[in-house]
């Protein structure tokens, strides 16, 4: 086996060579074949304006040096032949005569040798003798000028061969036209014309190659590249063409190195080929047709020598060039010792094999425990945000609910002091005075709920209320975490005005350190104008993105507003908000956080620019970075708590040490984030009782002021577009847009959290119907369906929302909707799930659901969305914030 890879190997280096070597040589000969046709080219362009004038210069052509000129053109296009023939169609016999005349006297000025158009009978125009092949030149018969051809061409023309690069060529003289094999391809040239004629000012292309043939002057198969000439005055006049032979040896002479034997070539046309073998460089003829190996078909390679469409001229023949290998070029590199060197080899192989299986093994294993891991956790995650957000959902709906119920009974105090009382809470608040009177016929113990009473309820929903939104903050932390891992943390690119964006947030958190006694500094050391160009300080119109709403136009002195971070606004005030609430967490009271934003002209030089959303190419220039630097006095951070700092789940003793709470996943989010900024995110600490600093550094852009319009311009547009929009609603219209009664079915399966989500809708005005499992749901608008489709006259209100849950028994939420919009449902259905993992949340809008909102949910949540479809049936696009 070793034995038969490694002769596998020797006969692999063997045809890779020879790949190379075919390649190289296909090359060449398509390269040189393509000189040969452009020095062709050249040629027929000179003669067309050295003799522009038809009348003046043809057919009795006197060109003062094209001898030398003529082999200059042979040299570079690497061609043995150039010579042209001239037309003679007008009166054969006469103007053979002349040209005859002519052609004598001239070859005389250009120096050729006496013998110059002579043949074995004398002196004239030729062709050759059917009869009897040539030998030297003793097969020539005088032409009798007629015209006329023994093959039956199609004119009466005379073609002579005028002029030749080599000074003493044999072939001067010589008609082409009564030859079949050069005949024919000389008609289709002219059919070529004709055709042309009047269609363009251009000269047409009409050149003709013709198939395999032989030369006067060199033995061997080869082809005749016609090329016609247009006298640059005339260019529609068809004088004469210039001749650039192809012979097939000279086109292989040097197309591989002199060492290269044993390479086949095949010259190939649609009706014969000739085959050669090359032998230390050399290409030797081997006969007529294909000859090559049969053996080594499977390795031939071809090219295609000419190409017919730049031709013109339908008789034109394709050549083709196809290479083999023989024993010979492959045996070269094959090794003496095949065995020896398999022996070891095979050694070498056993060895490596079992280190790549046991490599492959590990990885595999290592890969696969990586991947259940991480299913496994995303499987808690989800388990764990279902199983949390659900009865949360119940706690937020309820604490909404009893609020309400405090509004009201405030509002009892007010009216009715004496007969308000927490039994109103049970049996729905409000002035149920015969329920009062009941109560009291009884006797039972009404207690009086005064205004400190529910001032002290108000206060426990609130502290409730709040720690539920903690827990639903540490659920989102764990879902942002998740997308971060997943590599699906999306960012919504823009412009984003860093130093506003510091500074918003930064006021977010004023009132709780004035309330934890904290002192809060915030510096701003923007960067200012390098320049006296007084131009570039001009106004600028900015969105306070925070309110959505257009504010005011500045005049700014420093450049901060040209220079800006691209990127999520809304992930970056996600960050400095985590690392200013830890501030605030950990810092005590009388303490110090001071936030200092400045600019660094070299910072971050190898950060990679991010593109705006609709961008295919970032191309703004970098103008350094800026550093945010949030420093605390709080209980500071050991080196070792330091290297872990940034990793998930770290708390770091809360309890002895910290005030702790939190995921611990806020500052490994902040990080991903920063990352895909292409930013870094640090901490520095002295130690325990130092304080910490955490610094945040984000890529600067230098912004046009150009671009910067041109972003206010379409913020502005779209709340322009917005305001129009609501303005154009009336009064019918705004009514509904905020308090119209719908007809909801409330698809839940957890009891509790259905009834009060139907309390709460029932309470703003709603019809609700409810729905225990996805079955149901289906159930109950196949059934309002089909009423409608009954009792057409009659006015049956169809569900205007359908709130769904994902996780319910027997039919889940999003097969139930997609058998829902199988039935033709076209309202819009809303999923109301704890699973917001984001393969759940595209697997509920596949299956036909509009929108999603997670639990829990709220009656201002639901309100909102509402509201955002209102304004999208009147053509503006508006984005829901998570309520």
């Amino acid at each position: 086996m070793s034995y038969v890879i490694l002769k596998d190997a020797e006969q692999e280096v063997g045809r890779q060579k020879y790949t190379s070597i075919a390649e190289s040589a296909l090359t060449g000969a398509q390269a040189i074949t393509l000189r040969k046709e452009q020095g062709s080219l050249v040629m027929a362009t000179l003669l067309s304006h050295m003799l522009p004038d038809k009348e003046r210069d043809w057919p009795l052509v006197d060109f003062d040096g094209y001898i030398p000129v003529a082999q200059r053109v042979a040299d570079l296009s690497s061609s043995g032949t150039q010579a042209f023939m001239v037309l003679l169609d007008k009166d054969p016999p006469s103007q053979g005569l002349a040209l005859e005349a002519h052609a004598k006297t001239l070859y005389q000025a250009q120096d050729r040798p006496p013998s110059a158009g002579f043949s074995d009978f004398g002196y004239g125009l030729w062709k050759p003798d059917p009869q009897r092949p040539c030998v030297f030149d003793d097969c020539h018969l005088p032409d009798d000028m007629s015209g006329n051809t023994t093959w039956g061409g199609k004119r009466k023309l005379l073609v002579p061969l005028l002029m030749h690069n080599l000074p003493g060529a044999s072939s001067l003289l010589y008609n082409p036209y009564a030859q079949e094999d050069r005949g024919i391809h000389i008609d289709s040239m002219l059919d070529c014309v004709e055709a042309a004629q009047g269609s363009s000012a251009a000269s047409p292309k009409c050149a003709v190659m013709t198939d395999m043939l032989e030369l006067k002057v060199r033995p061997g198969p080869a082809g005749l590249l016609f090329q016609p000439v247009f006298p640059a005055n005339d260019p529609s006049a068809f004088v004469g063409f210039v001749t650039t032979s192809m012979h097939w040896q000279e086109v292989l002479l040097s197309v591989v190195p002199d060492y290269v034997t044993g390479l086949t070539c095949v010259v190939s046309t649609a009706t014969s080929a000739y085959t050669y073998i090359i032998r230390k460089g050399m290409p030797e003829l081997l006969g007529n047709g294909d000859l090559h190996d049969r053996t080594y078909t499977k390795y031939g390679k071809s090219v295609l020598l000419n190409s017919i469409a730049s031709l013109g001229a339908k008789s034109s023949a394709q050549y083709t060039l196809t290479v083999y290998p023989t024993d010979e070029i492959l045996d070269a590199y094959a090794t003496s010792s095949p065995v020896t060197v398999a022996v070891g080899f095979c050694g070498v192989i056993i060895f490596c094999t079992v280190i790549f299986f046991l490599y492959d093994y590990l990885m595999r294993y290592e890969a696969t425990r990586r991947k259940n891991v991480l299913e496994m956790k995303r499987r808690f995650v989800r388990f764990i945000s279902h199983e949390i957000r659900t009865p949360l959902n119940t706690v937020c709906m309820g604490l909404e609910l009893l609020e309400s119920e405090l509004t009201i009974l405030s509002k009892s105090n007010k009216t009715h002091p004496k007969s308000s009382s927490l039994s109103s809470l049970h049996n729905g608040g409000g002035d149920n005075e015969d329920d009062e009177n009941e109560t009291d016929k009884q006797g039972q113990d009404v207690r009086v709920c005064g205004d400190e009473d529910i001032a002290f309820c108000r206060n426990v929903t609130v502290d409730v209320r709040e720690n539920a939104h903690t827990a639903v903050e540490i659920l989102n932390d764990l879902l942002n975490y998740d997308k971060l891992e997943m590599g699906t943390l999306k960012l919504e690119t823009g412009i984003v005005f860093i130093w506003d964006l510091i500074e918003r947030t930064v006021n977010q958190f004023r009132i709780q350190a004035v309330n934890k006694e904290i002192n809060f500094e915030l510096n701003l050391d923007k960067p200012q104008e390098h320049t006296n160009n007084s131009s570039i300080k001009q106004k600028r119109k900015f969105i306070d993105e925070e309110a959505g709403a257009s504010t005011s136009t500045l005049l700014r002195e420093d450049v901060s507003d040209r220079w800006n971070v691209i990127g999520d606004d809304v992930r970056l005030s996600q960050v400095l908000r985590n690392v200013i609430s830890n501030a605030l967490k950990f810092t005590p009271t009388n303490g110090t956080i001071e936030v200092t934003a400045l600019h660094l002209v070299d910072g971050l030089p190898n950060a990679k620019p991010l593109r705006l959303k609709g961008e295919h190419v970032a191309h703004h220039p970098r103008s350094g970075s800026i550093q945010i630097r949030v420093q605390d006095s709080g209980v500071g951070l050991s080196k070792e708590q330091l290297q872990q700092l940034f990793s998930e789940g770290v708390q770091f003793d809360a309890n002895r040490l910290q005030h702790g709470g939190g995921s611990g996943l806020g500052l490994s989010i902040a990080k991903g984030i920063v990352d895909q900024h292409n930013g870094i995110i640090r901490a520095e600490s002295k130690g325990q009782g130092h304080g910490t600093c955490f610094v945040i550094e984000l890529p600067l852009f230098e912004f046009t002021l150009e671009d910067l319009e041109k972003r206010n311009d379409e913020v502005n547009k779209f709340n322009s577009s917005m305001t129009q929009t609501i303005n154009t609603f009336d009064s019918s219209q705004s009514e509904e847009f905020v308090t119209r009664s719908r007809r909801i079915l409330v698809a839940e399966d957890a009891e509790s959290s259905r009834r009060m989500l139907i309390r709460l809708l029932e309470r703003a005005g709603h019809t609700c119907v409810p729905a225990a499992n996805g079955q149901e749901a289906v159930d109950a608008v196949k059934a309002d369906m089909q009423a409608m489709k009954e009792n057409p006259n009659e006015h049956v209100e169809p569900f205007d929302t359908i709130f769904m849950d994902f996780e319910m028994p027997i039919l889940k939420g999003p097969d139930a909707t997609k058998a829902i919009r199988q039935l033709g449902f076209t309202n819009t259905i809303v999923g109301v799930t704890g699973n917001l993992l984001s393969e759940d949340v595209e697997f509920f809008k596949s299956h036909g659901a509009d929108d999603i909102l997670g639990k829990p949910v709220s009656l201002a949540k639901l309100n909102a969305y509402w509201d955002q479809q209102s304004i999208k049936r009147k053509g503006c696009k508006v984005e829901l914030l998570s309520a």
